[in-house]
């Protein structure tokens, strides 16, 4: 192999191997898609002031609102003893019905961190605005809720 060959090799394992690492680190994630509902909570023009999504029983609620606010309220459950910090995020997209091929808008937004031991259930509430989120209000049709673990010992 001629030494020039080698030098082209390298990044491109190196870029192979970042890759890998990112999918599986996203693969990581509990994730739970739902459609967005328009809420009863309407603009003088009619259109809605936020768009609500029910991620299924036990998985949490979210809404988006028109001047970018973003809202999320879930349950997280960390397994074993030792402890673990957990970060729930939301992102929100464009979609088929039901939320099929979806497009996403942006990456997650982080909207909570809490550290959890001993079998924890705790109830994550967040909220942020991303006033960038307010150019796609009438795209949205979808949002999905991420739970990660931060921390060094994750189950």
């Amino acid at each position: 192999m001629s030494p020039c060959l080698g030098k082209q090799l390298l990044p491109l394992g190196l870029l192979t191997a970042l890759a890998a690492t990112a999918a599986d680190e996203e693969t990581n994630y509990r994730r739970a898609m739902a459609p967005a509902l328009p809420s009863v909570s309407i603009t003088a023009d009619g259109k809605p002031q936020r768009l609500e999504f029910d991620f299924g029983r036990d998985r949490g609620t979210a809404w988006l609102a028109r001047k970018g606010e973003m809202y999320v309220d879930t349950w997280v459950r960390h397994y074993g003893l030792l402890c673990s910090t957990y970060e729930v995020g939301l992102r929100f997209g464009q979609g088929n019905p039901g939320c099929a091929n979806v497009e996403w808008f942006d990456d997650p937004t982080w909207l909570t961190s809490r550290k959890q031991c001993n079998d924890a259930v705790v109830n994550h509430i967040g909220v942020n605005t991303d006033i960038e989120l307010q150019k796609v209000f009438e795209k949205a049709t979808c949002a999905e809720r991420l739970i990660r673990c931060v921390s060094e010992r994750c189950p």
